[in-house]
């Protein structure tokens, strides 16, 4: 029986620990006082947060951690801090009847934990604001990122996932040592902070606040020691920047679909530690894990397919309403249907027909994903391709030919909706969404190569698909960048609907507490 090498013993060596530590909790919440949330609001609540979720169109493990800094957003802004002392109370409520936690599943300790890491933030964003260097947007980032993230793990534990980042820190630091990858004395002095931060986010899918936190408590800062919290948020940020981290991240990515099935593994299996030293049952159990995961990719497309659709169709119905209309109506003197129909209808559309050119990969890619694993948890070496590495170059010729191509679909959509009548107003708003609908069905062909070691062939229908729709991604890239910084439905929702909502259904809980006890009072 082949055993497992240093990589494979770190990895059983790490779940060991996370099993033990978590049957721990487990055992001490058995045992604690659970907090019982009752009250009003429960269902609009629920609803509402469905809404905003498809507004946002984030990654569904960041929904929670996104809810919880939403919260204190509002309190911080608000300066309120006789609520934010007691937080934790009001944030269990609002957790439970927007479904994120389970009723009578956090205990009175981990609500106590919870307003205790509120109160310490907010004495550091006072701080933050009295010494006037970050700045008033920057401060409130660094506290909200550090905090939503502390506040979600303590609700739901960590511990597998960072035995996982272990592992694949210590793979990807044999793979690509800083002495093949980095070009300068610059780039090796960040390589390790770079390659953790791009291992975060090729395989873990995290955001800049799980980067930040997680590179903060690797680096042991936390907001008891300001200076030191100040200092290394302006290197994070300058970090993140670097195009040696985007390099760094690019190549994780290519090389991650055998760390991403294992990662799954680790969430729907509790026997790992006994079926990685049986290198034949595990590879037979990877290699089943993998047509999971194919299956479980078409339904993930499917149901992102879903919300981006409502997504789209929720931000043109508020730039109908905000722009085409009171255009037409000033341009026209009448609401001119076809485009603003086209425009309403074409994205989704458009974005249902590339989910039918999407296929799952075959045979050959789980066999090489099998070799792949075999070589990483049991082998004597890994060997990383060296195209992966270092990227394929190519001629100017190809790059002309490209933006050709790409002038021309412009031109082309261009005089197609010309004929049917639309303005440059209605082409500028269905370039738009056009653009938005690319780019998000690119994003969900990324589930799929996430998993691709031999990459499909192109076939006519997909080389027709990535000539017209490529130059609309690009657009849509951009826009998404410029989007994710000022999200103009999201502001639009959290200050009409969210801040009065949950306002006003605050006061109605206070309430009704201030009713039962006048009730209790009566002899």
């Amino acid at each position: 029986m082949t055993p497992l090498n240093q990589t494979g013993q770190q990895l059983v060596q790490g779940l060991m620990h996370a099993n033990n530590a978590d049957d721990a909790d487990r055992q001490a919440v058995s045992r604690a006082t659970k907090v019982n949330v009752v009250g009003a609001g429960g269902a609009l609540t629920a609803a509402y947060e469905q809404l905003r979720n498809a507004a946002e169109n984030t990654e569904e493990h960041l929904l929670l951690q996104n809810a919880i800094r939403r919260f204190y957003k509002q309190l911080f802004i608000a300066r309120d801090e006789s609520l934010v002392r007691t937080s934790g109370n009001e944030l269990a409520v609002e957790l439970t009847f927007a479904g994120y936690v389970a009723n009578d599943s956090l205990t009175k300790e981990q609500v106590d934990a919870i307003s205790r890491l509120a109160s310490a933030h907010y004495d550091a964003y006072e701080s933050l604001l009295g010494r006037r260097a970050p700045g008033l947007d920057k401060s409130l980032d660094w506290i909200l990122d550090t905090l939503s993230v502390a506040v979600e793990a303590s609700i739901n534990s960590h511990r597998r996932e960072s035995a996982f980042i272990d592992v694949a820190y210590r793979y990807y630091e044999t793979l690509i040592p800083a002495s093949e990858i980095a070009t300068d004395d610059a780039q090796k002095e960040e390589y390790g902070a770079a390659l953790f931060a791009g291992i975060h986010k090729a395989l873990l899918k995290s955001n800049t606040a799980v980067i930040r936190a997680s590179l903060l408590a690797r680096y042991s800062a936390d907001v008891s020691n300001l200076d030191a919290y100040i200092a290394l948020n302006k290197h994070i940020d300058e970090l993140l920047k670097l195009p040696f981290t985007d390099k760094l991240y690019h190549v994780v990515d290519r090389q991650g679909a055998p760390l991403r099935v294992i990662r799954h593994m680790l969430e729907s299996r509790d026997d790992m530690t006994e079926l990685l030293p049986k290198r034949e049952s595990f590879l037979e159990a990877f290699e089943q894990q993998v047509n999971k995961e194919y299956m479980a990719i078409g339904q993930r497309i499917n149901r992102a397919i879903v919300r981006s659709v409502v997504f789209l169709i929720i931000t043109k119905f508020l730039i109908g309403i905000a722009v085409e209309v009171p255009y037409d109506l000033w341009a026209h003197g009448e609401i001119v249907w076809q485009p603003l129909l086209i425009n309403l209808a074409f994205p989704p559309l458009y974005m249902i027909a590339l989910r039918l050119t999407h296929t799952l990969p075959g045979y050959a890619n789980t066999t090489a994903l099998v070799d792949r694993v075999d070589s990483m948890l049991y082998g004597e070496r890994t060997m990383l391709v060296r195209k992966q590495l270092n990227g394929r170059r190519y001629g100017p010729v190809f790059s002309v030919i490209y933006a050709l191509l790409s002038v021309i679909v412009f031109a082309g959509v261009m005089a197609l909706l010309l004929m049917l009548g639309f303005s440059l107003v209605h082409i500028a708003i269905f370039f738009v969404f056009i653009s938005a609908a690319s780019f998000l069905g690119f994003r969900l062909s990324r589930l799929i190569r996430e998993l691709e070691i031999v990459r499909s062939s192109s076939n006519g229908l997909t080389f027709v698909r990535d000539i017209v729709y490529l130059p609309f991604v690009l657009v849509g890239q951009w826009m998404s960048d410029k989007y994710s910084q000022v999200n103009v439905v999201t502001i639009v929702l959290d200050m009409l609907i969210e801040l009065p909502l949950k306002t006003v259904l605050r006061l109605i809980r206070q309430w009704g507490s201030f009713i039962d006890d006048r009730k209790d009072r009566i002899v």
